[in-house]
């Protein structure tokens, strides 16, 4: 399969396979000229990853899936995404929480998570779009807990 080179200013240039990027159609709210992202693994870390802009080198944000942190988190997908994403099957989909890290200086002091405004990607047809749910059961800036 054909590659990709995906520019960083985080990471600098990675070699990616063609299929890697996923479209996020709009882009991510505050970020629409951002349409394609792929997914960056951090070494010997299980929860996190990136997802860094194709476009943009200077574009990434970290992220998670839900339930580690957040085991009885629950959203209800709109019948028009999942008509936008091609998902006829939940088993199809994964869930992202975009991350905040609060600094004090340089170090790290706390991150957040936003359940409001999760990402729901079709892992097969590598689509996704940032849904913002409705009612304030969720909040932007819920802490990271292990569970």
């Amino acid at each position: 399969m054909k590659g990709l080179r995906v520019t960083s200013s985080r990471f600098g240039e990675m070699d990616v396979r063609d299929d890697a990027p996923i479209d996020f159609g709009g882009g991510l709210l505050g970020f629409a000229s951002s349409t394609s992202y792929v997914v960056v693994e951090i070494e010997d870390d299980d929860y996190y990853f990136w997802l860094q802009s194709v476009e943009e080198p200077e574009v990434a944000f970290l992220a998670t899936v839900p339930w580690d942190f957040f085991p009885d988190y629950e959203i209800d997908v709109p019948d028009v995404v999942q008509e936008e994403l091609g998902l006829d099957d939940p088993a199809d989909s994964e869930i992202f929480l975009l991350l905040s890290v609060q600094l004090e200086g340089d170090q790290p002091v706390g991150i957040t998570a936003n359940l409001l405004g999760p990402i729901v990607v079709n892992k097969n047809l590598k689509r996704a779009r940032q849904i913002v749910l409705d009612g304030a059961r969720y909040s932007t800036q819920e802490p990271l807990v292990m569970s």
